[in-house]
C-alpha cells in the first residue's frame, strides 16, 4: 500500500521523536552510570546501609592485693524482628506465655511490628535465656553482651560507683574514669530497604571494639570491709544519724578505705556520692592538731611552762569559753591530752588568726585534694576582716571552718610521716594485656605542712591522748594508737546558731605509733545519748586498727605484697588456677605451669579447698595453699604453717574449723599442731610469730 505524503511526514516525525527519546535516555543513562556514578552510589549506600555499634568490653578493676572488685559477665538480651504478619503473631503469643501477660497485650507492650527491631528484655537471667534459646519462634533472637559485676556485693560500692544498662559509669570511680574504662566501641554493618526497614544485621565487626583499660586501685578491700562493718555497727549502737570514715597510707597518700553509712539511705546498691569526699563538717577539737602544729612550728611552745585554764570558764569580750571540766594550770602536753578549749585558745591568740589560717592551708584545708573521685569539695576556712580574740579562739577549736573527712585523714597522715602532705591517690596503675602492672602512679607530695621536729613532738602528744587523755577508753593492748578526739556542736542553719543537744563525734589518728603506716578519721553524726568523740568514733578507729593489723600485719610492713611496679621492672601478675576437684599430682603440675608454689599436706584424694581463690591475681612465685580429701577420711590434715602470714594461716585454720591462739606478730615460726597430724574436733593450735 502506497503511503501518502502526509503519512510519511507523520511517520518520520514519530521516528525522529523515538530516536530522540532513546538518545536522550541513553545520554542520561551514561551520565548517571559514568559521570555521576560516585555521587549517586554514595547516596544509595547511605540510604540502604548503616552501622550499628558493638560495645567494647569494660576494663576490670582490682584492689591493691589483686582481688577483682569489678568485672564483666556475659548476659543475653532478647530482641524481636518479625519478618511478616504470621511471624508477628507467633512472637506475640510466645512472649505472652513467657512473661505471663494477658492475651493480645504483648504487641503494644513491646511495640512489635513487621520488620521492626525492638528490644524485649535486656539482661535476661541465665535460666530464662536458656529456655528462649531452645523454644523461641522465628522473629525472636538473643544477643550476647556484657554486664558489670561486683563480686564483693555492696562492699566498696561507694568508691566504685556503678554503671547503667549500657555499661557506662554513673557514679564513683566508674564515672570518674569512664572514658578509659569503657574502651572504644566497634561497628557492624546493617542493610535497609527503600522504606528504611532493616533487612539484615551483620554481627561481624567491620571495626573491632577496643577493650577498656583495667586498673589496680590503692584500696584494700579487706580493710574496706572492716571499716564498713564497724561503721554500721557504731551508727546503730549510738542511734546516730550517719557515720563516715577514711583511712590512708601515711607515706604515699594511698586511699586504703573510705565509706559512709546512713540508715535512711535506701539505695545503698546505687550510691550517688562518697560522703567522705563530698560532705563538709565542722571538725571541732580534732582540728586542734593543726593549731598545735602551727604553735610548734612557730616555736611558741615551752614544754616546761603551764597555762592557767580558768577553772573551766573564760570570758572573752561578751562571750564565755568553756571546758568540759574545771581545770587550772596545764602544760601544753596536758592541754592536748585533755583537749582544753581555753588552753589552746590562749596559745592561739598569741599566734594570731592569719598565721593559724596559713597553717591550715599548708595542711590543705579549703582546697580540693584532686583525689580523682567525683564530687570532691574543698571545705572552707573563715577569714574575717578583723581578727578578734574570740574569732581566733573559735578557729583554734575547729569552729568557723569546714573540712572533709578525706582532708582530715591527710592531716593526720602528714603528722604521722614527719610533715609531708600527700595528695590522696586512688590508682596504683593499669594492667596491660599481658598481665603486667604499667603506668604506675607515683605518690605526689603537695608540700611540707609542718617541720619534722614539730611532727615528732605532736605525735608524742597524740599518743598521750590515747594513753592518758580524752581517748584513754580506746587504748589498745593489740596495737599502739595515737590520735585526737573531737566533739563539735552541729550548726542549726535555720536559726543561724548551734544546736545545744546535737553533736558530731570524731576521732582522727594513726597506727602503729612506733612506726606509723595508716592514718585516718572516723566521724559519727548526731550520736545519742553519748556524744563524745572518744566514746563514739574512737572505738570504731580502735576496732579497725586491731582487726586490720592482726590479719594484714604483713601488708603493713612489706610492700612486696602489693601490686606495684617501678621504673626498671614490670611486675607480672599470675591468675590463680582453679584447682578444685583435681588430684594432688594434677594440682602440682598446674601451679608449676603458672610459676607458682604449692603448699599442702601429704594426704591423698582430691582438692577440696584452696587459698587464694581461683582467678585471683597474685605476684609471680606466690604460694597457693590447698587441702585434699579422699572422701572417706573427712578430718583435715595439718600443713606446715611456718613462714606464712597470719592472714594466710587464719584462712586455712578457719576452713579446718580449729581454734587457734597467736603470740607475736609477723610470720609463723612455730605451731603446736605439727604438719601431717590429723586435726580433731576441739583442737587448739598455738602459733608463735615474729617479723621476718
Amino acid at each position: 500500500m502506497k503511503r501518502t505524503r502526509q503519512e510519511k511526514i507523520r511517520l518520520g516525525v514519530l521516528l525522529v521523536c523515538i530516536c530522540l527519546f532513546f538518545g536522550i535516555a541513553a545520554a542520561r543513562l551514561i551520565q548517571f552510570q559514568v559521570f555521576l556514578a560516585p555521587k549517586y552510589s554514595g547516596i544509595v549506600q547511605r540510604q540502604s546501609s548503616g552501622k550499628v555499634s558493638i560495645p567494647a568490653e569494660r576494663g576490670v578493676i582490682y584492689d591493691r592485693t589483686g582481688r577483682i572488685v569489678a568485672n564483666n559477665v556475659t548476659v543475653s538480651s532478647l530482641y524481636a524482628y518479625p519478618t511478616d504478619s504470621r511471624s508477628l503473631k507467633e512472637v506475640s503469643r510466645y512472649l505472652e506465655r513467657l512473661f505471663s501477660l494477658e492475651a493480645g497485650t504483648a504487641r503494644k507492650k513491646y511495640g512489635l511490628a513487621v520488620k521492626k527491631f525492638r528490644w524485649v528484655k535486656r539482661r535476661l537471667p541465665d535460666e530464662l535465656a536458656a529456655k528462649v534459646e531452645t523454644s523461641a519462634p522465628a522473629g525472636l533472637y538473643l544477643r550476647k553482651g556484657k554486664r558489670r559485676d561486683y563480686p564483693n556485693g555492696l562492699v566498696g560500692k561507694q568508691i566504685l560507683g556503678f554503671t547503667d544498662i549500657d555499661n557506662q559509669g554513673q557514679a564513683g570511680f566508674e564515672l570518674a574514669h569512664n572514658s578509659t574504662l569503657a574502651g572504644k566501641p566497634g561497628w557492624a554493618d546493617i542493610r535497609r530497604d527503600g522504606l528504611r526497614n532493616i533487612l539484615r544485621v551483620n554481627e561481624t565487626a567491620l571495626v573491632k571494639p577496643v577493650p577498656g583499660a583495667s586498673y589496680v586501685l590503692t584500696v584494700d578491700w579487706y580493710l574496706q570491709e572492716i571499716v564498713e562493718e564497724e561503721l554500721q555497727k557504731a551508727v546503730e549502737i549510738h542511734n546516730a544519724k550517719s557515720g563516715m570514715a577514711v583511712f590512708l597510707d601515711c607515706h604515699t597518700g594511698d586511699l586504703l578505705a573510705a565509706a559512709h553509712f546512713d540508715p535512711e539511705e535506701t539505695y545503698r546498691d546505687r550510691p550517688v556520692k562518697l560522703r567522705p569526699v563530698t560532705d563538709q563538717f565542722e571538725p571541732g577539737s580534732v582540728f586542734k592538731v593543726i593549731t598545735a602544729a602551727a604553735l610548734l612550728d612557730d616555736g611558741q611552745i615551752n614544754f616546761s611552762d603551764s597555762t592557767f585554764c580558768e577553772d573551766g570558764a573564760w570570758r572573752i569580750g561578751r562571750r564565755t569559753l568553756h571546758d568540759d571540766k574545771d581545770r587550772g594550770w596545764l602544760t601544753f602536753r596536758e592541754i592536748m591530752e585533755l583537749s582544753s578549749n581555753i588552753g589552746i585558745a590562749k596559745h592561739a591568740i598569741e599566734l594570731g588568726g592569719e598565721q593559724l589560717v596559713e597553717a591550715a592551708q599548708r595542711f590543705g584545708v579549703g582546697q580540693k585534694q584532686m583525689s580523682g573521685l567525683p564530687g570532691e569539695t574543698s571545705g572552707r576556712i573563715a577569714r574575717p576582716s578583723r581578727w578578734s580574740d574570740y574569732n581566733v579562739s573559735a578557729l583554734a577549736m575547729g569552729h568557723a571552718v569546714t573540712v572533709t573527712s578525706m582532708q582530715m585523714a591527710s592531716v593526720f597522715g602528714a603528722i604521722a610521716n614527719g610533715g609531708k602532705l600527700h595528695r590522696p591517690r586512688i590508682v596504683l596503675g593499669e594492667v596491660d594485656d599481658e598481665g603486667y602492672v604499667v603506668n604506675h602512679r607515683e605518690p605526689v607530695v603537695v608540700g611540707e605542712a609542718l617541720s619534722k621536729g614539730a611532727a615528732d613532738s605532736l605525735r608524742a602528744f597524740l599518743r598521750g591522748v590515747v594513753e592518758r587523755g580524752t581517748a584513754d577508753i580506746i587504748n589498745s593492748k593489740v596495737i599502739a594508737l595515737a590520735g585526737k578526739t573531737g566533739t563539735a556542736q552541729m550548726p542549726d542553719p535555720e536559726n543561724k546558731r548551734y544546736f545545744q543537744n546535737r553533736y558530731i563525734g570524731s576521732f582522727g589518728g594513726f597506727f602503729p605509733y612506733e612506726n606509723p603506716a595508716v592514718a585516718g578519721i572516723v566521724v559519727i553524726e548526731d550520736p545519742q545519748p553519748i556524744h563524745y568523740g572518744g566514746h563514739t568514733a574512737g572505738p570504731v578507729f580502735r576496732n579497725v586498727a586491731e582487726r586490720y593489723c592482726v590479719f594484714r600485719s604483713d601488708l603493713l610492713g612489706d610492700p612486696a605484697h602489693m601490686l606495684l611496679c617501678d621504673d626498671d621492672r614490670r611486675s607480672p601478675l599470675i591468675e590463680v588456677p582453679n584447682l578444685m576437684g583435681r588430684t594432688l599430682g594434677s594440682a602440682r603440675e598446674e601451679v608449676d605451669k603458672k610459676n607458682l608454689k604449692l603448699r599442702c599436706g601429704e594426704g591423698k584424694g582430691y582438692v577440696v579447698w584452696q587459698f587464694p581463690a581461683p582467678d585471683r591475681l597474685v605476684l609471680d612465685g606466690s604460694e597457693v595453699m590447698i587441702a585434699v580429701a579422699d572422701g572417706e577420711n573427712v578430718s583435715p590434715e595439718m600443713i606446715d604453717l611456718t613462714g606464712l602470714s597470719i592472714r594466710q594461716v587464719s584462712a586455712f585454720l578457719e576452713y579446718c574449723g580449729i581454734s587457734y591462739e597467736v603470740r607475736g606478730n609477723g610470720r609463723v615460726v612455730s605451731q603446736s599442731v605439727g604438719a601431717g597430724e590429723t586435726i580433731l574436733d576441739g583442737s587448739l593450735c598455738r602459733l608463735r610469730c615474729r617479723p621476718i
